[in-house]
């Protein structure tokens, strides 16, 4: 039987999934990152597939989300998307640190995955901790830098009024560098990377991914199999059902 429990580390709630009659024992553990405008419970399919396989699944919810969702509209939302993700780094650190502390979670075999915001922060969290051990990245993009300046431009276009005059657009963009993977790749190390994207997607651009990828393989920077990515010719910005459980394998074969 998967057990669910709700659980709380200071202000951060986090659903932590595993089979019960091991469930305070000391596991392999994965941290699933959701989406913006999701939650925690809306990635549990993840949770129970690994949870199967012996493996602790904890998904947090991210800073104004979930159980933290403030009432600010999308937009102002928005606005703080990169807030968000900075925090969410800081935090998934805190929350691997206790699971380890309280016994449940196996300082050498921890894994991140997520999906689009939740990937985005993935890849910057690569660049801050090396006890990640494997990591997921479902249509996510580790170029920070390059995806800040699309969605400033993107907004420029609609007409709407940017919140930041432009040196402070400029600064803030400035202190993403520090967690873009893409300008310094050999920080992913020895770790293994499994990339899932949709071509179409219209949200985070496949291509900003795939050019991250080509970069790293023509480099010749990584092992064979420790780095790879499937391409859907026609998914948009939607996991689907396949990827779901490629993932999962993934997981299971590096974690």
């Amino acid at each position: 039987m998967i057990k669910i429990s709700t659980e709380y580390i200071q202000n951060i709630p986090i659903l932590n999934v595993a089979k019960e009659d091991v469930f305070t024992n000391t596991l392999p553990t994965l941290v699933f990152l959701h989406g913006f405008t999701s939650s925690k419970e809306q990635n549990l399919s993840y949770a129970y597939l690994l949870a199967k396989n012996g493996i602790r699944v904890l998904l947090p919810d991210f800073p104004l989300h979930g159980e933290r969702c403030d009432p600010i509209s999308v937009e102002e939302r928005q606005w703080k998307f990169w807030d968000i993700v900075v925090q969410g780094i800081t935090e998934l650190k805190e929350v691997a640190d206790h699971y380890v502390t309280n016994g449940q979670t196996d300082s050498g075999r921890i894994g991140v995955a997520g999906t689009s915001m939740g990937s985005i922060t993935m890849f910057g969290a690569l660049t801050q901790y090396g006890w990640i051990r494997t990591a997921v990245s479902l249509m996510g993009t580790p170029g920070y830098e390059q995806f800040a300046n699309l969605m400033i431009q993107s907004i420029q276009k609609e007409g709407r009024q940017l919140p930041l005059s432009t040196s402070e657009l400029e600064s803030k963009v400035q202190s993403l560098k520090p967690y873009d993977l893409s300008l310094n790749p050999r920080l992913l190390g020895d770790r293994s990377l499994w990339i899932w994207h949709g071509k179409v997607d219209n949200i985070v651009p496949y291509q900003l991914t795939k050019q991250f990828y080509e970069s790293i393989v023509e480099a010749g920077l990584f092992r064979e199999n420790q780095v790879e990515m499937v391409t859907d010719p026609i998914a948009g910005h939607k996991v689907t059902r396949d990827a779901c459980h490629r993932a999962v394998e993934w997981v299971i074969k590096t974690l």
